[in-house]
């Protein structure tokens, strides 16, 4: 199984040789996630959440918005995983990401059906939806590296997760632990210009680093399960 630290120090070199190809998508993921956070609250989104049976109380206006942000979101994330294999191959990344385009509508097809799985599976007892997310977590990936079939790139995501799921959900637990941390901020100055001000330069580095560490840990497992054939 892999060691996070190397991932991550892999993750930290590439956010700075690249910074500023990362910046622009770093800087509009951040700020639509202040722009929901924002319309969210806005709609009273907290106060609903503290209520018993809360999903009742849902207004067809705030789930529009956020299936909008979620879809931004899905959209995005789209470039963030063409942005990091593109420098994990060590190619030109603008006639990289014009020749993965084409991969788009297949991309959003997959993730449809990947989180269609994973939300299922959530429903029985939460804990085959985590094991999913696992086996399925570089789908997307293989989709546009490889440009496998959209179905197919679920079963290969399987196979080469398979011995390394342990180690990609604790990178997702450090993942998750550094952003609550940074995200201190919001607990001093909640919801000021300033708290998002900070915000967005943190993630400006962080995202980035987490990013190009997942990189990292796909070409890993690609290279383990070579091993294993």
């Amino acid at each position: 199984m892999f060691t996070l630290l190397p991932a991550f120090r892999y993750g930290w070199q590439k956010m700075q040789k690249h910074l500023w190809a990362f910046a622009f998508l770093t800087l509009l993921l951040s700020f639509s996630d202040i722009a929901a956070n924002i319309k969210l609250k806005a709609a009273g989104i907290d106060e609903i959440l503290m209520l018993e049976r809360s999903w009742e109380y849902l207004s067809f206006d705030i789930l529009s918005w956020m299936g909008a942000f979620l879809l931004l979101a899905l959209c995005l994330n789209f470039f963030v995983v063409t942005l990091v294999l593109a420098v994990l191959r060590g190619e030109a990344i603008l006639p990289y990401m014009k020749r993965k385009i084409r991969l788009f509508p297949a991309y959003l097809g997959l993730m449809l059906l990947k989180y269609l799985l994973v939300g299922l599976g959530l429903l029985l007892f939460i804990v085959p939806g985590l094991l999913l997310l696992l086996a399925f977590y570089f789908a997307e990936y293989l989709l546009i590296d490889k440009e496998i079939p959209a179905i197919k790139t679920l079963r290969q995501s399987a196979e080469i997760t398979r011995g390394s799921r342990l180690g990609i959900f604790l990178f997702e637990v450090d993942v998750f632990i550094v952003s609550y941390l940074l995200a201190f901020p919001q607990s001093i100055w909640p919801d000021t210009v300033l708290t998002y001000g900070i915000l967005a330069l943190i993630n400006l580095v962080w995202l980035p680093v987490a990013w190009n560490a997942a990189g990292h840990i796909y070409e890993f497992v690609l290279g383990a399960q070579s091993l294993r054939y």
